[in-house]
């Protein structure tokens, strides 16, 4: 399977409360592909923070993130495995104002991606959605 991945969305003008702490961690242009990277902790990650990844999101869903954060900024985080990207998101995210797209098919305020991270560590979001998660209740669908 491959690396997993989720797009994480700021209101505009609040873009640099999200990119500001992943790039003081030592974001890099990897030389090979122009991607930008990040090796942090033991882990390693793919990133754009350019804002570009938004050109991936069909008009209706960039219409439903306007209406609950205005304009929106996206930034994709990419990481080796889900422990790494738990890692970084739960590194990053406390505190932030914004969305978690994780690109099968939920979109969640940053501060209920977290809590379901930490009711459920073993979380897969590629393979088990929000909504059967909370069905579960107390179980780990990881």
């Amino acid at each position: 399977m491959s690396w997993p991945s989720v797009v994480v969305l700021a209101p505009a003008e609040l873009g640099s409360s999200f990119e500001e702490p992943i790039r003081a961690l030592g974001v890099f242009p990897d030389p090979a592909t122009g991607a930008e990277r990040l090796h942090w902790r033991e882990y390693s990650y793919y990133l754009d923070l350019t804002g570009g990844i938004l050109s991936d999101f069909e008009q209706e869903e960039l219409d439903q993130i306007t209406a609950l954060i205005g304009e929106p900024r996206g930034f994709y985080v990419s990481g080796q495995s889900m422990e790494a990207i738990r890692a970084l998101l739960g590194h990053l995210l406390p505190g932030f104002r914004g969305l978690v797209d994780t690109d099968h098919g939920d979109l969640l305020p940053a501060e209920e991606f977290l809590a379901l991270l930490g009711r459920f560590p073993r979380w897969d979001w590629r393979r088990v959605p929000r909504k059967d998660i909370e069905r579960e209740g107390t179980s780990d669908p990881g």
